[in-house]
């Protein structure tokens, strides 16, 4: 009788200590490795000055030129209608919508 009650005594032991190596099942993982990735503003381009040939874009209500950084990016190239910037190693480019496009300067 006393070797039933040791084997079952063990027995629960054991089983307990089966449940804590597996641990909490709802416990988030470790993130001490992980790493995540950075989270930009988006980029928007609301227009494009030419000032005597220099050209400076305004992108999230900051004006900018070339080799500017503005929201994580770098401004890479200005065009007449769009711009060029990169970011995370990626090249994105910028289109000004087509009503912001003005070519005349007969209203100025």
């Amino acid at each position: 009788m006393l070797l039933i009650r040791v084997c079952c005594l063990l027995l629960m032991m054991v089983s307990g200590s089966v449940a804590l190596a597996a641990g909490d099942p709802t416990r988030p993982p470790l993130y001490h490795n992980n790493q995540a990735a950075p989270v930009y503003e988006p980029l928007k381009l609301t227009m494009i000055l030419n000032d005597a040939g220099s050209l400076r874009a305004v992108i999230n209500e900051a004006v900018v030129a070339v080799a500017d950084e503005v929201a994580g990016a770098r401004v890479v190239a200005i065009n007449e209608s769009s711009v060029v910037v990169r970011r995370a190693g990626q090249r994105l480019t910028l289109q000004l919508p087509v009503a912001a496009i003005r070519k005349d300067r007969d209203h100025e």
